[in-house]
């Protein structure tokens, strides 16, 4: 018992010395500071040479395990996703994770961390419940196991930034709770950015990071002003959502996805009912494979409707596309800027800001700002180029290069991608090396873009 009442006096002095810390302005100061710390030193330092991350041996022979377990399961692609963080997708399944805008439900963020730190919340308040101690230390004590499973959670899941960050919003989010102070949101969304960025070199120039960063801020704003109606809040989160990933969307697929919110709205409630029995096999698997088995392929029976409605939709998705170009970084950044300043600001702002947003997003689907007259492809490997004779619309030659790509989902989506950096909209013709198909045609004309293109060959 003098153990425990040492224990209990400690925790009085840690609660008196964090009372004294209330000055919020200095924390903002900090905040700032580290915000451009990080980003000096990846500009400089990580723009083309990101660090490899560091592998601990016990993580990987886990995730050997877990990558073992799941090669048995009928969806081993997501499963695999889910467990361990490798997205080690086929080409059709990529694709069609692109065009329904579900990618997110296969990338470790806030949506699977969330659901992980409440089983454990809840597994640790059950185990401390007979423990002889005051509430405050046993929340404290709570916080401390939550930052050990938080740990393994994220080298588990392949140490991602968007992890991290997530991670840290909920663990800062805690911790603030044990002292009685219940945080604003955007506040502590702002700390575990910063803590981010330090922590990981490299991460304020990750397209993840800003991914991660845009939709938690988007959603952390408008989900208090939702319907009550979960329906109706999952398609308003979702084209909100969507609406917001235009600053990153070109460099992706080169598309907006119309369709992507009533996809999610199918989608998001079938693989929320996997996810904890995915977490569960992910924490069972250091002391039993069969455990983890079985949890793995009761995850597996549950995630199936998801798949079959990724890949049902797909097509639909692809139809319905809207295509838009990259854009230069100033004006991605006025879109973002005044997006966020329509959603937290008032009365002449609001509405200042919200105009601006409308012509800054004009930009997107007619690429005024690109002014290249022939551009080399990327996503090709140079084996391509673009010539634009408007505004909008332009010409794709390929070059007579021997290996050149094959007509797949990949070279479908990167097509896409490659127009949207060439800042064209409407495609006129795309030259070939070799003959194409009347079946390859036709997949190209359902995109948007390519409707009314010419396909020759220039054998």
């Amino acid at each position: 018992m003098n153990i425990l009442r040492f224990a209990d006096f400690l925790f009085d002095i840690i609660l008196v010395f964090m009372t004294k810390i209330k000055s919020e302005y200095s924390v903002i100061f900090i905040i700032a500071i580290i915000f451009l710390f990080s980003f000096i030193r990846d500009f400089y330092f990580y723009q083309n040479n990101f660090p490899v991350s560091h592998k601990v041996g016990f993580i990987e022979n886990l995730q050997s395990g877990l990558e073992k377990q799941t090669s048995t399961v009928e969806n081993h692609e997501f499963i695999l996703a889910l467990s361990t963080g490798k997205r080690d997708f086929s080409q059709k399944f990529r694709h069609d994770l692109a065009v329904t805008g579900t990618m997110h439900l296969v990338a470790i963020s806030a949506f699977h961390t969330g659901i992980m730190v409440l089983l454990f919340g809840i597994f640790f308040k059950s185990l401390l419940f007979f423990v002889p101690l005051r509430s405050y230390a046993k929340n404290i004590i709570m916080f401390f196991l939550k930052i050990a499973a938080s740990a393994y959670y994220f080298f588990i899941t392949g140490a991602s930034i968007p992890t991290l960050r997530s991670l840290a919003f909920i663990l800062f989010f805690d911790f603030f709770m044990i002292f009685g102070s219940f945080p604003h949101p955007v506040f502590v969304f702002f700390c575990s950015l910063a803590a981010v960025t330090l922590l990981i070199p490299g991460s304020m120039l990750s397209m993840s990071f800003l991914m991660s960063a845009l939709c938690v801020a988007t959603v952390l704003k408008i989900w208090r002003v939702l319907p009550k109606s979960l329906t109706i809040s999952l398609v308003c989160v979702s084209a909100t959502v969507n609406y917001i990933l235009l600053v990153v969307s070109p460099a992706l697929s080169g598309t907006f996805s119309v369709f992507s919110p009533f996809v999610n709205f199918f989608v998001i409630p079938v693989v929320s009912l996997s996810v904890p029995f995915v977490t569960l096999a992910q924490f069972l698997i250091p002391f039993s494979e069969s455990a983890a088995h079985f949890m793995l392929k009761t995850a597996d029976f549950l995630i199936s409707p998801a798949s079959f409605l990724i890949s049902f939709f797909a097509e639909t998705a692809e139809k319905t596309a809207v295509p838009i170009v990259q854009v230069p970084v100033f004006i991605k950044i006025i879109f973002a800027a005044s997006f966020f300043s329509a959603l937290y600001f008032r009365n002449k702002i609001k509405y200042f800001a919200l105009t601006i947003n409308i012509l800054s997003l004009i930009t997107f689907f007619f690429g005024i700002f690109s002014t290249d007259d022939l551009k080399r492809s990327e996503q090709f490997g140079g084996k391509a180029f673009c010539v634009k004779e408007s505004v909008v619309s332009g010409r794709i030659f390929f070059d007579k290069y021997t290996k050149n790509p094959n007509f797949n989902n990949y070279f479908y989506t990167n097509i896409e991608r490659f127009s949207a950096e060439c800042g064209i909209s409407k495609v006129l013709s795309v030259h070939f090396p070799g003959k194409i198909t009347e079946k390859q045609e036709r997949a190209l004309r359902k995109k948007i873009r390519f409707k009314n293109a010419e396909f020759y060959s220039r054998e």
